[in-house]
């Protein structure tokens, strides 16, 4: 065999053995990105429990009272948490912004960044504190959500009624919340909520589209007024969740003036 023979299967082989190594490599790297793939997902999957289940009995009771009219909020006392009706729907409110400062405060940064139902969420947090849907301005939206925080958890419905009467702060903090439920017999008021109640609704068919955690609803569109209907499709849902699909399941077909 001539010296090139033997070169040609010398580097035939160094070849094979390179191509076999980038192989290894590379399936190598893909193991771990799959394998940290599965871990993000499995945290956010357990941070995000929580949060769905406080969306959705906050959607459910607002969805209940969207269907009256708010009537039976109008007809209890509003000046505090003394009354068990109106104390369980500011509740519910609490729950849910003290479960959002829970998901901020594990420090889901970098899962959030490699999960798309972390990125979705993030987007939700963002739709809700927007200027045009939030209900309160955000610092007290977050102290609120604080202030119901104990041993890391959200405290129960007892346990911040307790500490509601008892604690000056948590009155303080509450009471631009208190404010808005009082004043449902205000058409703009009940619109806004009404509103907020859309994008939660929204983001629990999103983040649990198979509601293994939270419940199927219809959602009330018959109950936004045109304006409210514009701005959820033209502000609210294109500024902030372009991806979201079936709108119409939320808002309705497109209201026409009378």
């Amino acid at each position: 065999m001539t010296d090139g023979s033997w070169l040609g299967l010398f580097a035939a082989a160094l070849g094979g053995g390179a191509t076999v190594k980038i192989i290894d490599i590379v399936y190598d790297q893909y193991r771990r990105w799959r394998d940290r793939r599965e871990v993000d997902a499995k945290v956010v999957d357990r941070s995000l429990e929580p949060l769905l289940r406080a969306t959705d009995e906050l959607v459910g009771k607002l969805r209940s009272l969207g269907e009256q009219d708010f009537v039976p909020l109008r007809d209890l006392p509003q000046d505090g948490l003394d009354n068990e009706g109106f104390a369980s729907v500011v509740y519910l409110f609490v729950q849910f912004w003290s479960e959002v400062e829970i998901v901020r405060q594990r420090g889901l940064s970098v899962d959030v960044a490699r999960s798309k139902r972390g990125r979705q969420t993030q987007a939700f947090f963002r739709c809700l504190e927007s200027r045009k849907l939030r209900l309160i301005d955000r610092i007290s939206q977050r102290a609120i959500g604080e202030s119901a925080l104990v041993d890391g958890r959200t405290m129960n419905f007892v346990e911040y009624v307790r500490h509601f009467d008892s604690d000056h702060y948590a009155r303080r903090w509450v009471a631009p919340l208190i404010a808005i439920l009082s004043k449902t017999w205000d058409t703009d008021a009940r619109q806004l909520i009404l509103q907020y109640l859309v994008v939660l609704h929204a983001m629990i068919d999103t983040l649990d589209p198979k509601h293994f955690v939270t419940r199927v609803r219809p959602g009330i569109p018959n109950k936004l007024s045109t304006k409210s209907w514009k701005d959820l499709n033209y502000r609210v849902f294109k500024l902030y969740l372009p991806e979201l699909r079936d709108r119409q399941k939320y808002i309705g077909p497109p209201k026409r003036r009378p």
